[in-house]
Parts: structure tokens; C-alpha cells; sequence
């Protein structure tokens, strides 16, 4: 408590530190399900950092710092992404082979990761953002409006319009691949 005082509530170096170690590997998580990149991943986390550091005097000590660093990186992830010259899919643990799986069908379990991670990208960063705090990180929807410091009626309506486009997008995908 004495630290806020000298430092104006601002969040100190030690409170940085201590959240960097308990909550960095799921940041680094969180951004690269959206990335699917470990690059740019580990660039959205440190620009999130670098961020949240640099903008400490607006944090408000009714929000948890980790909390608030997670929104910073899960909002710098997307823009990397689509500041990034070329885009490099890395495998994740989910795109490895399953070994009970035919050829064909890891094939087309790897062409439909490959597809999402496209398909993302061409969402708003909102919608983007709220799929994957729900689908992928499997976060409340009042987790995420908490976190994105939005209502839930705005989050679930973000979830709507990305499910919707990710269905034809991803169709569309499927049908160019048919033959």
C-alpha cells in the first residue's frame, strides 16, 4: 500500500514483474491462437507490455493488472497480424497428426486449421477478439465484456457476426477446394 501512495496508484515495477510471471505464458498463449504465429505472438505480448508500461497512468485500480495487460497483448496480436509482410503458419499442438487418423483426414483436419487461421484474419479485431476469448480460450461471455470493457449484448453480437462470417468463409473455402 505504501508503494501506491509514492507512486500515485500507478502500477509499480515489482506488480509488472509479478504479473509478467503468473499470467506471461497465457498471454503468449491467448496471442498465438490468434497469430498462430510464435513471433508474432511473443511481439504482441511485448508490445503489450511495453504498452501497458508506457500507459500505467491510465490503469485503474479497480481492474486487476493482469487483466488489463491480457486486454493490451489480446488487442496487439491482431494488429501485428495484419501489419506482418508475410504471413507463416506455425503448427500448433492441434495441427499435429493424430495417429489414429487416415492420411485424407489429417490432410483435411490440417487444411481446416489452416483455413481458420486465414479465416480470422478477416474478421474485425473485435469479433476476432470475442471468438477466440470464447471458442478457443473458453472464457464467460461476461469474462470477455469485462475484459474488453464492452457489454455483453455488444459481445455476443460481435460472436454473431464472426460465426457468421467464418461459416461462409469457410464454406467458401470448402467449395473452392472441392473438385
Amino acid at each position: 500500500m505504501m508503494s501506491l501512495a509514492r507512486n500515485h496508484g500507478l502500477p509499480t515495477q515489482a506488480e509488472f514483474q509479478r504479473a509478467i510471471a503468473n499470467r506471461g505464458d497465457h498471454w503468449f498463449a491467448a496471442c498465438l491462437r490468434i497469430t498462430r504465429n510464435e513471433e508474432l505472438a511473443a511481439d504482441a505480448v511485448q508490445d503489450a507490455l511495453l504498452s501497458a508500461w508506457n500507459k500505467r497512468h491510465q490503469f485503474e485500480r479497480t481492474a486487476q493488472l493482469e487483466t488489463w495487460i491480457h486486454r493490451i497483448a489480446i488487442n496487439a496480436a491482431p494488429q501485428l497480424l495484419r501489419k506482418a509482410p508475410s504471413f507463416s503458419h506455425d503448427a500448433l499442438d492441434e495441427d499435429l497428426p493424430d495417429a489414429g487418423l487416415q492420411p485424407d483426414d489429417q490432410r483435411a483436419e490440417q487444411e481446416l486449421g489452416k483455413g481458420l487461421a486465414s479465416a480470422l484474419r478477416r474478421l474485425s479485431d473485435m469479433e476476432r477478439s470475442c471468438f477466440v476469448l470464447k471458442h478457443l480460450e473458453q472464457w464467460r461471455l461476461n469474462e470477455i465484456a469485462f475484459e474488453l470493457d464492452i457489454s455483453v449484448n455488444t459481445v455476443k453480437q460481435a460472436l454473431f457476426r464472426a460465426v457468421k462470417k467464418l461459416r461462409v468463409i469457410l464454406a467458401d473455402r470448402r467449395s473452392s477446394h472441392d473438385y
